[in-house]
């Protein structure tokens, strides 16, 4: 697996933040980072049967990632395109520990439409963390 938990992090970020050419750029290098984490085909979780250390590490994907494409008014992981993906997270998501420990997805929009707004209004753009 190569370094797609950063790399995807990060044009996600862009993607959601951004709009134009930037956000498009952004896009194609999510779902380039997509593709990998795509290669999951035929497994409940990477490590198969059962959630393992990689599931947690990549484990934001499943949830930020579709609330990031709501907030940015875009579309990063197509089920078409990612059918084992999208199947990785349903399985993910709903597994006990991981769908009691998250946080409301209702206050995640919230957050991350203002930080959405707060980042498109200043010449600082994507640096005002």
């Amino acid at each position: 697996m190569c370094n797609c938990n950063v790399m995807l992090g990060k044009a996600g970020w862009v993607a959601m933040s951004t709009s134009g050419d930037e956000q498009e750029e952004a896009m194609k290098e999510a779902k380039e980072m997509m593709e990998k984490i795509e290669e999951i085909k035929g497994k409940n979780y990477f490590g198969g049967d059962n959630i393992g250390y990689l599931d947690i590490a990549l484990g934001w994907i499943a949830y930020l990632v579709p609330v990031w494409e709501e907030v940015g008014s875009m579309q990063i992981i197509d089920p078409l395109k990612f059918p084992a993906t999208i199947a990785w997270m349903t399985n993910f998501l709903s597994h006990p520990v991981i769908k009691d420990s998250l946080p409301p997805r209702d206050k995640m929009l919230v957050y991350y439409h203002s930080r959405r707004k707060e980042l498109s209004s200043t010449s600082l753009g994507l640096f005002k963390v």
